[in-house]
């Protein structure tokens, strides 16, 4: 490219900038930013005269501000909305916009079939114009050729997308509702300051992402073999507590898949020790700490395949403060990432100075435990035992085993033996029978096999030896 060229590209990205309102909601906004006034004819693509360099050095000040408030990169947004605004140009007035929109969503994001709306695009839409084709669409960006001037009420515009994807990336997920979606809608709340049009495509664009990450079975495996891929121990087990005054006290004990977290609530006069068992994994994203952890209930949706309530896991930034070496100084901090978060509310954990009381009370023969969940206790036993063509082998005992088709669903073909594949047996249920279940953790897959008659169902069986 050369200089004229170069020069061409440069202005025309200013003027957009200046135009659609991109980073600001106002010019007198956009003015306070840049130091100099950009009204009557003296806009951001004039400064600078005929200085390649000044012009270059205001786009790529205005980029470092851009990826520092949203992490977005300025200039592949300024090339979407440049091709996603051709793409309206080519189709012209939609009937049902919100409609339309929804439609390109479960087609790129969740796997659907292409309707009959969409169809004559599907194949022009490139993957990083889509949250701003969505916008253009529902009018919350104007299109290149509009001359709108200042944004009316930014804060609507916010109301009207989130409404919009409330009705959109809510309708096939596991669970009620879309965490990211939460999570964006508390940050908005939080930081009122922080809206604006780049902040709206930021938004739309990480909650899309996020719905496309759980929208099916197939889009979840690949989400949690990545998340495999940064789950790590951080050497938590043994007692803690949030202080040492307090009759509550936690404990960490490590498992095949994560840990379980007990919370144990001591009642000397009673001598009773009433606990609740979460379950809990570790994860190292990027510089941070990512926890997740689940509530007891969690797992009579997950077997049943029921939406599962979001105030029964939680996402939360996590510090682990490694103590001194023969001092227990060791702390643990905990930050819900969204409001779906808040019902966990244990904030910090102090490495206990009572460990070994603590320890007698729970080896104690003296006091009764009580587990506030018992019809939701469980023991999953990974025993991934052969994987053979048709057929996944899990051990039954010592010399049975389960004999699974694959032909169960299509995503038993990507079970491996790193894979947390076992037998799911829950000691008690509301209805006073016990339930096992086949259960491929990973994928969330989970076949009842608590009568013949259900084992038959899926076609599961009990065999002596493994065939080939």
């Amino acid at each position: 490219m050369d200089k004229t060229d170069k020069m061409e590209r440069v202005c025309g990205y200013l003027r957009m900038i200046e135009r659609t309102r991109l980073l600001k909601n106002t010019t007198e906004e956009l003015e306070r930013l840049v130091g100099f006034s950009v009204g009557s004819g003296n806009g951001l693509a004039r400064k600078g005269g005929k200085s390649l360099f000044m012009k270059d050095a205001i786009l790529r000040e205005l980029a470092h501000i851009a990826k520092q408030d949203t992490d977005l990169d300025l200039q592949e947004v300024l090339d979407a909305y440049i091709g996603a605004d051709r793409i309206c140009e080519r189709m012209g007035n939609v009937a049902n916009p919100a409609l339309f929109c929804q439609h390109l969503v479960w087609y790129f994001y969740s796997d659907a079939e292409a309707t009959e709306d969409i169809a004559p695009i599907i194949n022009k839409v490139e993957a990083e114009q889509l949250p701003v084709l969505v916008l253009l669409v529902l009018k919350l960006l104007p299109r290149l050729s509009a001359k709108g001037g200042d944004v009316r009420d930014i804060r609507q515009d916010y109301r009207r997308l989130f409404c919009w994807l409330s009705e959109t990336v809510n309708k096939d997920i596991m669970m009620q509702k879309l965490p990211m979606l939460t999570q964006m809608e508390d940050e908005v709340r939080r930081h009122p300051d922080n809206m604006c049009r780049l902040h709206l495509i930021s938004t739309a664009n990480l909650i899309l992402n996020s719905f496309g990450a759980l929208s099916t079975r197939e889009r979840i495996s690949i989400s949690n073999k990545e998340l495999l891929e940064n789950q790590f121990d951080p050497e938590v087990d043994g007692i803690w507590t949030e202080n040492e005054f307090s009759t509550v006290f936690w404990q960490f004990e490590s498992i095949a898949n994560g840990y379980h977290l007990y919370r144990y609530q001591a009642d000397s006069s009673r001598k009773s020790l009433v606990f609740t068992k979460f379950f809990m994994k570790f994860y190292r994203l990027g510089d941070g700490i990512m926890a997740l952890v689940i509530h007891p209930h969690a797992i009579r949706y997950l077997v049943s395949g029921k939406k599962m309530p979001n105030n029964l896991f939680a996402y939360l930034d996590c510090h682990i403060q490694a103590g001194s070496e023969g001092y227990s100084d060791a702390i643990i901090t905990f930050s819900p990432q969204s409001a779906d978060g808040q019902w966990f509310t244990l904030r910090q954990l102090r490495s206990s100075e009572k460990e070994d009381f603590f320890q007698s009370l729970l080896d104690s023969g003296q006091y009764e435990k009580t587990d506030s969940h018992a019809s939701d206790d469980y023991d999953f036993i990974i025993s991934l035992a052969a994987i053979t063509s048709d057929h996944i082998y899990i051990s039954k005992d010592e010399t049975t085993y389960y004999r699974v088709p694959k032909s169960l669903n299509s995503l038993l073909e990507e079970v491996g033996f790193n894979s947390n594949a076992g037998v799911m047996s829950f000691k008690d249920t509301a209805d006073g029978e016990a339930a096992t279940y086949i259960a491929f953790d990973d994928f969330n897959l989970y076949y009842d096999i608590s009568t013949k008659e259900l084992m038959a169902e899926y076609q599961i069986e009990v065999v002596d030896s493994i065939s080939v």
